[in-house]
């Protein structure tokens, strides 16, 4: 099976000795756990006052590395995110942007995301939502950063129906809150960390909206690829979550 990740990352994490690889050597690593196409950001994006220095070297690295696919990060709080959008689609071609609220310091009931939000349906581009970059019991003791909190994210779903959203680094515990109220979101499981994970989920929650992320490098791609490789789920269904969802949300 040729698997999509859908949240992986270049750059370094300065809070774990985990590898700063180049786009030729990440390519290699997500291939070695049967990834052959990767949406990828850069985690320079996260702690930089302004996110385009890190989507410039993101953009960069990838036009050199087949199978790399660039999701820039815009910070929407910044008075420069149009320009930063523009720079973004000039160098594309991108299919999606991420946005870090909790990183960048806003909430989600800003009043700018509203020309933010139409900004992204005229150019076609998906959204992608992180909620969390890493497990908050395992946060470096003095970033007092914590995931984006459930009632905003069903306010931001309410608040903008027409967007089908994919939220990323997000709980299992988060999902069962949001998914009775709210039909716009998907999720990768990169955070959906327990037993059985996929078997257990989507006892609850449709596999159509399932895809496979793995927060490579801040987590272990191989344990992230084998909640699906491993999962006692129908051979479709697999390959929904594997590839086929990724391939429809962004047009691949």
């Amino acid at each position: 099976m040729n698997l999509i990740d859908t949240n992986a990352n270049l750059g370094p994490w300065p809070f774990a000795p985990v590898p700063d690889r180049t786009g030729t050597a990440l390519a290699a690593h997500l291939a070695a756990a049967g990834i052959r196409r990767a949406l990828v950001s850069h985690l320079g994006a996260l702690f930089l006052p302004e996110p385009m220095p890190a989507n410039r070297a993101l953009f960069a690295t990838v036009r050199r590395t087949p199978g790399l696919i660039p999701v820039p990060v815009i910070n929407p709080a910044l008075p420069n995110w149009r320009e930063q959008l523009a720079e973004c689609l000039a160098a594309g071609p991108i299919r999606a942007v991420k946005i870090l609220p909790n990183y960048h310091r806003y909430r989600l009931n800003a009043r700018h995301l509203d020309d933010f939000m139409a900004a992204l349906a005229k150019a076609k581009l998906r959204l992608i939502l992180n909620v969390r970059l890493e497990d908050d019991r395992h946060k470096y003791f003095a970033l007092r950063i914590k995931g984006v909190p459930v009632p905003q994210l069903a306010q931001f779903l309410l608040r903008f129906r027409s967007h089908h959203v994919l939220l990323s680094g997000i709980y299992k515990t988060e999902v069962e809150k949001l998914a009775p109220d709210h039909e716009n979101f998907s999720v990768e499981i990169s955070l959906c960390e327990m037993t059985d994970t996929l078997e257990i989920m989507l006892k609850k929650f449709p596999a159509r909206r399932f895809m496979l992320g793995t927060d490579t490098p801040v987590m272990a791609t191989r344990a992230q690829a084998a909640k699906l490789t491993g999962a006692l789920i129908p051979a479709r269904t697999r390959e929904l979550i594997g590839s086929g969802n990724a391939r429809r949300f962004f047009r691949l």
